[in-house]
């Protein structure tokens, strides 16, 4: 038996988001509650899982400069946030998934930021011979790897 791909017209789309939406409504209530408390603690995950990040990049701000410090941080970033958005997928609501987009990068970016203050007065206070870093500069490179994976996804979804 062959099966033929076809394009989803408007009408399927929109009778398969109907099918959903009725689907979500007639969930029990207990696995709801489950589900919405899963959210919550993944979003506190990704918080405390950033600010573990935070103190794992301190070693990397006070050793490496240039190119092998941007790559590292992006790539930590973009490790993260493939992990992050991959099970944010399987478990949020759109509107949900929208605060937890906007709300975990920013706090990464402002952690990551005062992480690098610190490594900057480290460095000072070791006299090693890294130049400080751009506390924004770091924080930003590491949120755009943070974010880049979701947006592939978002895009390929599209």
């Amino acid at each position: 038996m062959t099966h033929a791909h076809k394009e989803w017209t408007p009408k399927i789309a929109a009778r398969t988001e109907e099918i959903l939406r009725r689907a979500e409504k007639l969930k029990p209530a207990w696995i709801r509650s489950i589900d919405f408390s899963l959210y919550w603690v993944l979003l506190f995950i990704a918080i405390v899982g950033n600010f573990i990040i935070s103190v794992i990049l301190v070693p990397f701000l006070l050793i490496l400069e240039g190119f092998s410090l941007y790559f590292s941080l992006f790539f930590i970033g973009a490790s993260f946030g493939w992990i992050f958005s991959f099970i944010l997928h399987s478990l949020a609501h759109k509107h949900q998934h929208i605060v937890a987009l906007i709300f975990i990068p920013a706090l990464a970016l402002i952690n990551v930021g005062i992480f690098a203050i610190l490594s900057n007065n480290l460095i000072g206070i070791l006299n090693l011979t890294t130049p400080p870093h751009n506390p924004f500069l770091i924080g930003a490179v590491y949120v755009l790897g943070y974010v880049l994976p979701d947006s592939i996804s978002h895009l390929k979804r599209k």
